[in-house]
């Protein structure tokens, strides 16, 4: 396994800017954010997603999150190859704020507009378009024969 260069990531995501390219990911940035509405459930015969509302950001984009979790809406559609896992990181800026970064690993073949965990440990301001994680691609010892075909495809 080995870890692609953000120039190599880069070909795998629709409306990164030059300024998003790290040496070795991608940053994806803020479209929207939402809180969480009600209770979810795992069983063993099913999946029930919690509703989503969304958090208002004022005339400038700027969203003020207070201690919770919160969804993220990332603005780049990702599309991963079927030689590659896609992994998400924080920013180191975000940690040093107080404030997670988590997803679940993005499997070879998924592709769409996906969504990130953001767990706010203390009060922080963030803008519709900053960066704020980090997608970093590793490749697989064998390429997948099939391609993710799970619930959240084309997000």
């Amino acid at each position: 396994m080995s870890v692609l260069a953000g120039s190599d990531v880069a070909r795998f995501i629709e409306g990164v800017s030059e300024n998003q390219v790290q040496v070795n990911g991608v940053d994806l940035t803020v479209e929207n954010i939402f809180a969480f509405k009600g209770s979810g459930a795992v069983l063993k015969d099913g999946i029930s997603i919690p509703e989503y509302v969304g958090v208002p950001c004022d005339e400038k984009g700027r969203y003020f999150l207070d201690k919770g979790a919160y969804v993220v809406q990332v603005r780049e559609k990702i599309s991963i190859p079927l030689d590659t896992v896609g992994i998400c990181f924080p920013r180191s800026s975000l940690i040093r704020m107080g404030v997670h970064v988590a997803s679940a690993l993005w499997d070879s073949g998924y592709s769409g507009f996906s969504k990130v965990l953001l767990m706010v440990e203390n009060p922080i301001v963030i803008e519709k378009g900053a960066r704020f994680a980090q997608l970093v691609l590793v490749r697989c010892e064998k390429k997948a024969l099939e391609g993710y075909k799970g619930r959240y495809q084309n997000e």
